[in-house]
């Protein structure tokens, strides 16, 4: 029966030490589980504020762009760029800055979409275009 008892207890603890080696591997778990959920949370955070940023820029620039419509009603798209972003058309050739020609232009599309199309000015749609860029700025 001696022999019966040393089995059984040796046995007992190879039952608890695997037990608590699992256990231990889902406490892991949980803290990894944990961490990444904090991350997500993080992150969806981040794009929150970014989504917010974006709308209150595209707000501003139309009010802006409303603004300067109303005081300058027969100006072009380069006028506003200008009249914008001053640090944009300083070049010696009179262009602005090619990246306001680009298809995924967020001043274009609100020139376009926003206002020309509105107010049924398709003649002075701006068409996504690529140019070469100007470097020589104003002395």
């Amino acid at each position: 029966m001696n022999k019966l008892n040393v089995v059984g207890n040796a046995i007992k603890k190879i039952n608890l030490a695997y037990l608590i080696n699992e256990l231990e591997k889902q406490q892991e778990i949980a803290y990894k589980l944990e961490f990444v959920n904090e991350e997500n949370m993080e992150e969806m955070k981040r794009r929150e504020l970014v989504k917010e940023s974006k709308e209150s820029c595209a707000r501003l620039l139309k009010e802006h762009l409303v603004g300067f419509l109303t005081n300058n009603p027969g100006a072009v798209y380069e006028d506003w760029i200008r009249h914008l972003h001053p640090d944009n058309a300083d070049y010696d050739d009179g262009r602005i800055d090619h990246r306001f020609y680009v298809e995924d232009s967020d001043h274009r599309h609100m020139w376009n979409e926003k206002m020309m199309e509105q107010v049924d000015c398709v003649e002075r749609i701006v068409d996504s275009r690529h140019i070469l860029p100007a470097y020589n700025h104003h002395a």
